[in-house]
């Protein structure tokens, strides 16, 4: 999920790329199956290609191929980090068949015009200076009728947490917004993502939220991954977060955890479909 310009460095995530291709995939094993039950109603049931834009290891990639239901249809894997695509490499062949990895930039990615029936990017629009520009990149690889379908979050609605967490997690979660804002990335973009896609010249825009709790998955602690505040260490280590901040954050995550505390995650895929052959404007 590289991409130049954008907000997204691998490298800078705590561990760096070795503890975020372990934190990818986790993440892919948690939420997968509640976003292909959304997905499912735009993939292809026969033939076609879909392109996962942004796929990074490769964690979702591999799960899509194995979820549709044609073994012909094609499906490739685009990103602009070779680290990660390195990564996705060492994970195909017999174990993914019928993936195909390409290197490249959403803003200009280096495939055919027409070729797609579903283009999807999963958790990488809050990281794009432009996303108008990238979703209109990708329109561009739909075939007539085809969709792009963007999964991502939206920090002021991320989902909820009982005990709350919000009065001790605010200052360091704001932080991380400033620091993701400064370097061009948007973490309350899925509010946004229906007049971006219809920006980019896609009609039929529409919204499907899903959640999972933390009991579907084994209780709060599956979750650290994705939700510890230990995260956030980069910010302060740059000088973004102050400690007092991001003590009280993880203090309050320890607590959270001690209690085997509940969350509601919330997602949301937003879809918009290109113009079918021989038709005029959305």
């Amino acid at each position: 999920m590289g991409h130049p310009g954008g907000s997204y460095r691998p490298q800078a995530e705590l561990g760096g790329v070795p503890a975020e291709v372990r934190r990818l995939e986790a993440q892919a094993e948690l939420s997968w199956a509640h976003e292909w039950r959304v997905l499912a109603e735009w993939a292809p049931v026969s033939g076609g290609a879909v392109l996962d834009a942004g796929c990074g290891t490769g964690a979702i990639t591999r799960r899509l191929r194995a979820a549709l239901a044609d073994p012909a249809t094609r499906v490739v894997g685009l990103d602009a980090d070779e680290r990660l695509l390195a990564v996705a490499r060492a994970g195909a062949g017999p174990t993914a068949p019928g993936i195909r990895y390409v290197s490249g930039d959403l803003g200009q990615p280096p495939l055919p015009a027409g070729e797609f029936d579903l283009v999807l990017a999963r958790y990488v629009f809050q990281h794009l200076a432009d996303p108008v520009g990238a979703a209109r990149a990708l329109a561009g690889l739909l075939r007539p009728g085809g969709r792009l379908t963007v999964i991502d979050v939206d920090a002021g609605l991320w989902g909820c947490a009982d005990p709350d967490l919000s009065v001790f997690s605010a200052d360091a979660y704001r932080a991380l917004g400033s620091a993701q804002a400064a370097d061009g990335g948007d973490r309350l973009v899925a509010r946004r993502l229906p007049r971006i896609l219809r920006a980019a010249g896609l009609c039929d825009v529409a919204v499907r939220p899903f959640a999972y709790t933390s009991d579907e998955v084994g209780g709060v602690a599956a979750l650290a991954p994705q939700l510890s505040p230990e995260r956030l260490l980069p910010l302060v280590e740059r000088g973004a977060l102050g400690l007092g901040a991001y003590a009280r954050a993880m203090a309050a995550w320890e607590r959270f955890v001690a209690v085997d505390g509940f969350t509601l995650l919330l997602g949301f895929a937003v879809t918009g479909r290109a113009e079918p052959a021989g038709t005029g404007g959305g």
